[in-house]
């Protein structure tokens, strides 16, 4: 696995069960069924090719008997008493959201969510947070030049954002400190530069956002 999945597969817990969703070549529920992850496995996907590449990793790692191949949309097969973690990974975070609201057994305190979001990682903390959720740990995870955002979160667990750490997460939660300060940099170059921009037009309640952002972005960087 890369270093996303490795990272992802770091937060599972052994438990009752665990769906992939949007298993692409399922690499994920092969990982951990060879490592001897103890509860049930899902590979879930809405096209048969990735569901076909899922089966071959299964196939080929010897591991096809320990996981179950779902052809679906999203959650919607998905045995909900036969599991306790839910992973979506490699996908935009409105779908993520689109996912889940369509899933509505899932707002339970029995169930740890594993998300990776793709883009738009800010609509889906804001999701979560609006939705009772709380997020319990962030991993910034590097792989090829690129940073991915991995949430853990549970129902019934209180986190407040700010504007700022709707984009970013918020900083005590980040297991990577030195990843985290390169993104926060990253975050407040593209908001400055997007205010600037705005400079000399009449950016109205758009530019009182971005203004804000800024400002929390630099107390931030401030308090590193």
């Amino acid at each position: 696995m890369n270093r996303r999945l490795e990272a992802i597969a770091g937060l599972v817990r052994d438990g009752k069960g665990l769906i992939d969703v949007g298993t692409d070549h399922g690499y994920l529920p092969a990982s951990l069924a060879a490592a001897g992850y103890g509860g049930r496995l899902y590979a879930a996907d809405i096209n048969e090719g990735p569901l076909l590449a899922a089966r071959r990793t299964a196939a080929e790692a010897g591991v096809s008997e320990r996981i179950r191949f779902l052809l679906c949309d999203g959650l919607s097969l998905c045995p909900a008493e036969e599991i306790d973690t839910i992973v979506i990974a490699g996908m935009g975070g409105d779908l993520i959201v689109k996912i889940l609201d369509e899933a509505e057994w899932c707002l339970d305190t029995r169930y740890h969510l594993i998300l990776q979001p793709m883009t738009k990682a800010e609509v889906l903390r804001y999701w979560l947070i609006y939705n009772g959720f709380g997020i319990q740990e962030e991993i910034l995870a590097e792989d090829a030049g690129r940073l991915y955002q991995i949430l853990s979160a549970r129902y019934g667990v209180e986190t407040k954002l700010n504007d700022a750490e709707l984009f970013l997460g918020k900083r005590s939660l980040s297991q990577n400190p030195a990843l985290y300060a390169r993104e926060l940099k990253v975050l407040h170059e593209r908001f400055s530069h997007a205010l600037s921009a705005m400079e000399g037009r009449d950016g109205g309640a758009r530019a009182e956002l971005y203004r804000e952002i800024c400002r929390q972005l630099e107390e931030l960087e401030t308090t590193a």
